[in-house]
């Protein structure tokens, strides 16, 4: 009996299933094992900054009385970068701590590169099939159509 691990994860949630399938003929039924939902990626820079410059000193002189805003210019890539390590960091612990006999990964085409040279090596090597698609709203029957098991 080979057991399999199916991750699934775009920007916004990432869902992990594990399945033993006795042959081709008998299926048997996927079982979620984890679901994370991400809520960092999608938050609004107009709800992180403000139009009042902060009360802490600007660059200029300590005595002065002038005030930089010190906004980070860019901060929606750092938040992006932020979200890709996030998601990586889950496929890693779901892929290290899940024994199975395979792994399957599903990504967007958008996040797909950044997400897996975030990956260690390691870990790269033992997912069996890798596909740059979008399958988190997908039925499980779906999914199993796409990496053809």
């Amino acid at each position: 009996m080979k057991s399999y691990v199916i991750i699934v994860a775009d920007t916004g949630v990432l869902k992990a299933y594990f399945t033993r399938e006795r042959s081709i003929q008998h299926r048997r039924k996927a079982d979620l094992i984890k679901k994370i939902t991400y809520t960092k990626a999608h938050t609004k820079l107009s709800d992180l900054l403000t139009d009042r410059q902060s009360t802490t000193r600007g660059s200029g002189d300590a005595r002065s009385a002038r005030r930089g805003s010190g906004e980070a210019h860019n901060m929606k890539t750092e938040m992006l970068k932020a979200a890709m390590r996030a998601i990586a960091h889950d496929i890693e612990g779901i892929v290290s701590h899940t024994p199975a006999d395979e792994y399957y990964l599903s990504l967007p085409k958008s996040i797909h590169n950044s997400v897996t040279a975030e990956l260690p090596k390691g870990i790269r090597s033992k997912i069996s099939k890798l596909l740059a698609l979008d399958l988190t709203k997908d039925t499980i029957e779906d999914i199993r159509k796409r990496f053809k098991m």
